[in-house]
């Protein structure tokens, strides 16, 4: 590996958030730092918002909440570490990260793992994976030139004692409330939702 210090020579490897010079991987010491996990304390359990209030639920949610299942997150949208989501050689690391945030959730364990949107399957795959649950293909866009795009359920797949957790990476709102209304018709027990980002 004499190759590797002399291209650190001439390309010295720099963060990818802020440019600094690094000798770690990806991003600087500091943008590390920034990047760790949110903390679940002070939170909403509907919206994951922060929260000052003591019931648990932030003043919309408890009017009418926002997402009708509970919802936490890893990472600030903002965190420096959100610059490295969508790569290939982040699927691991970032299953490892869901697995440590939901043990700390202390939700009931699933018996499904779904992704949402459905496209993007790598990180709940591997999550199901070193689980031992089933991950399996649970969404279906549905789009006509007519009619507002939805998502509809393989409602074969759940039961209404059914357990599941959705990872979601990357939904925008309209979508979590898609997988919302989709997973009404299909009236599963009890569903989470991990977000990688929030």
């Amino acid at each position: 590996m004499i190759f590797k210090p002399l291209l650190d020579l001439f390309f010295p490897p720099t963060c990818i958030h802020c440019g600094e010079d690094t000798s770690l991987y990806y991003l600087c010491k500091e943008c590390w730092l920034e990047s760790k996990l949110l903390p679940l304390d002070g939170r909403c359990l509907h919206c994951f918002q922060e929260i000052d209030e003591p019931s648990g639920l932030c003043s919309r949610c408890r009017h009418a909440p926002l997402l009708p299942f509970p919802r936490a997150a890893l990472f600030a949208k903002e965190a420096p570490i959100s610059r490295l989501l969508n790569r290939e050689e982040s699927i691991k690391p970032l299953a490892g990260f869901c697995v440590y945030q939901w043990l700390k959730l202390e939700w009931k364990t699933p018996d499904l793992i779904a992704s949402i949107p459905p496209h993007k399957k790598k990180v709940a795959r591997r999550f199901a994976e070193l689980l031992h649950i089933p991950s399996p293909h649970l969404f279906r866009v549905l789009s006509w030139p007519l009619y507002p795009r939805k998502w509809e359920v393989n409602e074969k797949l759940i039961d209404d004692d059914t357990t599941l957790l959705l990872i979601d990476d990357g939904c925008t709102f309209e979508e979590l409330q898609m997988a919302s209304r989709a997973l009404s018709m299909a009236f599963p027990k009890k569903v989470y939702i991990l977000s990688l980002t929030i």
